[in-house]
Order: C-alpha cells, then sequence, then structure tokens
C-alpha cells in the first residue's frame, strides 16, 4: 500500500519519528511524508529545506514550497511540485492532517481525482469547539468544507469533542479518535532528579486560556507551607510581559523562573529536571485543550501530572494523574498540596502514568493505531 502524508507538522524532524516507527512496522508499505519548507511557528521558524533520510528504504520526506505558510486552513503548495509527486507515486490512500476545511486538503483531492481516482482519503481534525463562522466564510468556505468532508473515506480525531462535531456536521464515514502524535520513548526518558528544589512546571502558550494566572494564584499559597519549591514556565506569548508583572507583584520572582522560545531538546531537559507538570488551561467559547501533547511527554520521563478539566485533558491523564475543576485555584492548590505531601501517591501516579503512555500513546502505539483504520478505511 503507498501512502502519501500531508502536514505542516512534520517540519518538525523529532515529529516525523512517527512515520519512520510506521515503515519499521509495516515494510510492506510505501511512505512518502510532504510538508511545507518553511513554516513559521509561534515560538520559532521551521526551516525544513535540508532533511536527513528515514533510514529506512521505504519511508521519505521531501519538503515542498508552499504559499501563506503559517497558516494551517489557507496554505497550499506548489502546483507543479505537488502534481509531479501525484503522478510519480500515485499514492492508494492520502492521509491529509490539516482539518476539514483545509486548503491543501481541497488541494489534495482534486488533484486525487486526477492522477490517482482510485486512492481513498482521509483528514484529521482537532477541533473541539463550535467555531463561530462569519458571513464571508459562509459564503467562501462552508462549500470547500462539504466538498472535503463528502469525497472523505474516513476521519482521525485528536479527541471525543472532536468527533461528535463531525457527526453534528453528518458526517458518516468512520472516525478515529487517535491523537496526531506520539511521544518518542527513546528521546522523552526518565533522568535522576537532582533538584534540591521540588520544581514544578508549566510547558505551553503564555495566554490566558492556558491557566498561567491561576497557576501563579496556587502556587503563592503554596510557598507559605513548602519552602523548597519552585515554579518554572516554559514558552512564550502574548501574556509574557504581563505575567512577568504579576509574578513581580506577589513578590514571587526570586521563586519564579522562566525559559522562553524552548526547542523539543529544552523541553525534555526542562521535564527530565522537573518533578511536576501542571497544565491548568480552561474552556472558552473560541477555544478547548486540544489533547495536551506535553502531559505524554510528561508521562514518558515519569513527571507527575496535574490538569484541569478542560476540553481532552481528563482523557488523557485519565486514572494515571490528578484533575480539579478548571478555573479553581483552590482546587489547583489542593491537588499540588496533595502530591507535596504524599510521595507514596506521587510515585504510585507515575508509575501509572508511565504504564499509559507505553500502551496508548507511544509512537509504536499511534503507528498501530492508526495502520488499522487505514486498512478499515479501505476496506482490507
Amino acid at each position: 500500500m503507498k501512502i502519501l502524508i500531508i502536514s505542516h507538522t512534520y517540519c518538525a524532524a523529532i515529529n516525523r519519528v512517527k512515520w519512520v516507527k510506521l515503515a519499521e512496522l509495516y515494510p510492506e508499505c510505501s511512505i512518502k511524508v510532504v510538508f511545507p519548507d518553511v513554516w513559521p511557528d509561534v515560538l520559532f521558524t521551521h526551516d525544513s529545506k535540508t532533511i536527513e533520510n528515514s533510514g529506512f528504504s521505504n519511508c521519505s520526506f521531501l519538503p515542498l514550497k508552499s504559499f501563506r505558510a503559517g497558516n494551517e486552513v489557507l496554505y497550499r503548495y506548489s502546483f507543479k511540485s505537488f502534481v509531479k509527486i501525484m503522478r510519480s507515486f500515485r499514492p492508494d490512500l492520502i492521509h491529509v492532517e490539516q482539518g476539514d476545511n483545509a486548503l491543501s486538503y481541497f488541494q489534495s483531492i482534486i488533484l486525487s481525482k486526477i492522477f490517482c481516482p482510485k486512492a481513498h482519503l482521509a483528514f484529521f481534525t482537532w477541533i473541539n469547539w463550535k467555531e463561530k463562522r462569519s458571513l464571508k466564510y459562509r459564503l467562501l468556505w462552508s462549500w470547500i468544507e462539504k466538498f472535503n468532508l463528502k469525497f472523505s473515506h474516513g476521519a482521525f480525531v485528536g479527541n471525543h469533542d472532536a468527533k461528535e462535531i463531525l457527526k453534528d456536521k453528518s458526517f458518516l464515514k468512520p472516525i478515529k479518535v487517535l491523537p496526531q502524535l506520539g511521544v518518542d520513548l527513546e528521546f522523552f526518558k526518565p533522568s535522576e532528579k537532582k533538584n534540591k528544589e521540588i520544581v514544578i512546571s508549566f510547558i505551553g502558550r503564555f495566554v490566558t486560556e492556558k491557566g498561567i494566572y491561576l497557576l501563579a494564584d496556587a502556587f503563592s499559597k503554596l510557598v507559605k507551607d513548602f519552602s523548597n519549591i519552585r515554579l518554572l514556565y516554559v514558552g512564550g506569548g502574548a501574556e509574557e510581559s504581563s505575567l512577568r508583572g504579576y509574578i513581580k507583584k506577589m513578590a514571587l520572582s526570586d521563586k519564579v523562573d522562566f525559559v522562553i522560545s524552548a526547542t523539543h531538546e529544552k523541553v525534555r531537559d526542562v521535564l527530565q529536571s522537573a518533578d511536576m507538570l501542571v497544565l491548568p488551561s480552561y474552556d472558552t467559547n473560541e477555544w478547548k485543550e486540544q489533547f495536551g501533547h506535553v502531559l505524554i511527554e510528561a508521562m514518558a520521563t515519569k513527571v507527575v501530572v496535574i490538569g484541569s478539566d478542560a476540553g481532552e485533558i481528563p482523557n488523557v491523564i485519565a486514572d494515571a494523574g490528578l484533575v480539579f475543576t478548571q478555573k479553581s485555584t483552590e482546587d489547583l492548590y489542593k491537588a499540588l498540596q496533595l502530591l507535596l505531601k504524599d510521595t507514596f501517591l506521587k510515585k504510585s501516579l507515575i508509575d501509572l502514568a508511565y504504564k499509559r503512555v507505553q500502551k496508548m500513546f507511544s509512537h509504536e502505539a499511534i503507528a498501530r493505531e492508526t495502520y488499522s483504520f487505514w486498512r478499515e478505511i479501505k476496506g482490507i
């Protein structure tokens, strides 16, 4: 089976491991992964004009020139280059991880009808809230979404709410709930903690809905009872300056550290030296936590996880960490306090989380589930 993968996600080399693992597990597959050669991200720009070989003859990566890079819905590929791939590769299945309304998916469907009409098509979506559609969208874009859904043979969704939203759109094809990416257990692995202080970490975008101020409030209560703790914010975003000011106002500057624009390698290093990872997001009308990938990275490095009950977070953590009521400073404070006092509970949760990530969220686990669903879509 020849599979063409299309997604900006694979601009990041660490994410390509997913397909290398699948190629290793299923040598009968021939996999070609296409992504933009440049992609501006929140923290840094990915430049993928030169890439390393996968090491497997049945898996190759190909960066292509694209237009409107940085916009997941509007970006599309150089027509000439894309046509060349379709004509030469002629995939049996096209797997596009850009959402049901993406121009790159529309482009893929159109070209598949011309050059590989028997190919099956699948897409991936994270969207787990009902988006407000402008008049312009309804007039110009809704037909693209309907077209993409009509010609799809199946869908991968990153969370349970996304599945229900697709059903509400009358999408009656097979749907598989599966995160887009697993975690590389050879990269994110446990390390002996050597800190004299207990490090509570946050990793993500510095925006209000991520609960960054809520975490600061809970930490300000904790330091009154525990002198050997530190708080570490890793990431970046619009609220960085405001958050620093908030920390200073609460006289916590000597207890709080920041790491800005962290690479994947830096995130791993942070987790390997951290004791806890907190994801205190809360739902808004425009956004919900779609998965919380840093949770499974923390699980893999044997860091205890604490998350709110927002979005998909409770389904990711399950019984392998603590879940608190979103927007509740008191509830978060109690969860942190409990783990600081009860070392046996902390170790038990860490062990449960490590087994959970091995079974459900490793690259190998995601690869097996992906391949199984491809076969279901193709009816084999």
